[in-house]
């Protein structure tokens, strides 16, 4: 197996094991199945308030019903022989679908270790999220389950001096 392809996997798990913990931490969240919808993880079933633990950005409450992506990205990753942020893998497809549906976005920067400890969270409209893609798109080819993606740097979101990799955030909601 290639390198591309366990890291591929790697990010995978890594993804699945946030958004089953975001799901069953966040009391107004519950976990969306591919087999329902494969362009959203969640959806809202009451009213979703800001808190320490999970700030909003450009809004002030998210409704019951709101369908909500969840994407996690590594506090920092290597870049050749430097490291860089870490940054979040948009599909394009997945995202206009989100934007249809007025759905948010639920941004998590973690560390890449056993438990994988998150350091920073927000909540931010699709809309937003799209004004910040503008730009960054780009075609991908052969067998993947998209065509077009684009990345975007987790401190173009998140403040980084609101963000210390030594404290984690999650507590119980």
């Amino acid at each position: 197996m290639s390198s591309r392809v366990s890291a591929l996997e790697s990010s995978k798990a890594s993804g699945d094991a946030l958004e089953a913990e975001l799901v069953q931490t966040i009391d107004a969240l519950e976990f969306v199945g591919d087999r329902t919808a494969t362009w959203h993880d969640a959806r809202t079933t009451s009213l979703l308030e800001p808190d320490e633990s999970l700030p909003f950005y450009g809004i002030v409450l998210v409704e019951s019903e709101t369908p909500v992506e969840i994407k996690g990205c590594q506090i920092e990753t290597s870049n050749g022989d430097r490291s860089t942020r870490g940054r979040f893998y948009v599909k394009r497809a997945a995202h206009e679908q989100l934007l249809e549906a007025a759905g948010m976005y639920l941004l998590v920067v973690y560390i890449p270790r056993p438990g994988l400890p998150q350091v920073a969270r927000a909540i931010v409209p699709a809309t937003l999220v799209d004004e910040l893609l503008a730009g960054r798109w780009y075609e991908v080819g052969g067998s993947r389950s998209e065509s077009e993606v684009a990345k975007l740097t987790w401190s173009h979101v998140i403040e980084p001096a609101g963000v210390d990799p030594s404290t984690t955030v999650g507590d119980r909601r």
